[in-house]
């Protein structure tokens, strides 16, 4: 599905992004994955670090493109992370692995349950790998955001 087959049923608005709001949301998505670091912390609190990341560098690539997540929809979070396809060209096997991570990240927020350390390690480095790819990308087509 394309990205104005996903406004026309609702699930992204459009929106006329400012070069602040992707700084303010890269930089955001470096923090969060600096924190998730930090193995010092719970690997559930990791995950949740790590994928706070991937989701400010969807979010970036969505306003570079014209569009928002639409938040009065259910499932806004899943619209981000599939989005990831269209934005940046992410191969489906890459939006997979980060999808898993949602799903994983609302697990634990319901649950109250740990991860595996190697859960914790994956998403890390599932961010760090978006936000590079993320900056990347706004380097070649969006200079002006990057």
């Amino acid at each position: 599905m394309t990205l104005e087959n996903l406004a026309r049923i609702g699930r992204l608005q459009p929106h006329a992004a400012t070069t602040e709001e992707i700084r303010k949301l890269l930089t955001g998505s470096a923090r969060s994955l600096k924190d998730a670091g930090n193995t010092a912390i719970s690997n559930a609190s990791r995950l949740a670090l790590a994928y706070t990341a991937i989701m400010e560098a969807a979010q970036s690539a969505l306003f570079a493109n014209g569009y928002r997540p639409s938040k009065s929809e259910s499932g806004h979070h899943m619209t981000m992370v599939q989005s990831l396809v269209h934005t940046v060209g992410l191969e489906p096997a890459r939006m997979r692995v980060l999808d898993t991570i949602r799903h994983k990240r609302n697990v634990v927020d319901y649950s109250g349950e740990d991860v595996e350390p190697s859960d914790a390690r994956e998403a890390v480095a599932a961010a760090r790998a978006l936000l590079g790819d993320v900056k990347e990308w706004l380097a070649k087509n969006y200079p002006e955001f990057s």
